[in-house]
């Protein structure tokens, strides 16, 4: 799995309480719904008191339910958190639709990256059709610094963030980012190679909102064997053009916080 990191990690300043809980919330997933103690202070890295702590308190507020067994998972209070959320960042349902024809031409997995700090994070995905695929987790924040959707979004950005990228990140020096980025707004789109993932390829185009500005990246990603120089420019050729759809058709709801 590629490399997002903590909530603790990501905060500047802030209160170090809070992103110590969301550090604990942010170890559950799919893969992960329940989780051991002894697992949580292995992961977190802080001394077993501190979590038990912090666990009573996500507990009383329904966020962390104890099973009774040393072992915990998501409370039912995140609920309506969860609805809140998805009905706030819905992408429309013409962005969806175009979305759908994609990931159906390509046969790879399509997503919609929106850029939040130094960070990228999926907020639509629709999944290939090949029985092998690249699927990222919705809602996850990626760095900024690697993947062709981090390279528009990064196109679309102040030049202030990459001068924070640039001074966050070891060996990613800010006049090479520059003139890649640079490069990459020119061209309108952005192809990469096993650099989120090793294996891992995908094609990136911006998406604008009316004003001109970029919005969020849209996305076709999968095994870096079925990225032919063939396919990448037919992948080219269809993200670009359903990039300018959703443009033009517009993102849906969530554009208001974009």
């Amino acid at each position: 799995m590629a490399e997002t990191g903590t909530a603790s990690t990501r905060v500047d300043g802030g209160v170090r309480s809070i992103a110590r809980a969301v550090e604990v919330l942010e170890l559950f997933d799919a893969a992960h719904p329940i989780r051991q103690l002894r697992e949580l202070v292995a992961l977190t890295g802080l001394p077993k008191t501190t979590v038990v702590r912090l666990l009573a308190t996500l507990e009383s507020l329904g966020l962390i339910v104890d099973r009774g067994d040393s072992s915990y998972g998501p409370g039912a209070g995140l609920l309506r958190w969860v609805k809140l959320a998805e009905a706030l960042w819905e992408v429309g349902p013409e962005a969806r639709q175009i979305m759908a024809r994609l990931a159906e031409s390509c046969g790879e997995t399509v997503n919609v990256y929106v850029r939040r700090g130094l960070d990228r994070t999926a907020i639509a995905q629709a999944e290939g059709t090949a029985t092998v695929r690249s699927v990222v987790a919705v809602g996850v924040p990626y760095p900024l610094a690697s993947g062709a959707s981090a390279k528009i979004l990064l196109g679309g950005a102040p030049d202030e963030v990459l001068h924070e990228l640039a001074g966050r990140r070891s060996g990613l020096e800010l006049e090479p980012l520059r003139r890649e980025v640079a490069s990459i707004r020119e061209a309108g789109y952005a192809v990469t190679h096993g650099e989120r993932e090793l294996g891992a390829s995908a094609v990136a185009a911006p998406i604008f909102a009316k004003d001109g500005r970029v919005i969020a990246a849209l996305s076709a990603s999968g095994p870096t064997s079925r990225f032919t120089a063939d396919r990448v420019g037919r992948y080219v050729d269809a993200v670009t053009a359903a990039a300018r759809e959703i443009s033009e058709a517009g993102l849906g709801p969530v554009e208001v916080f974009l």
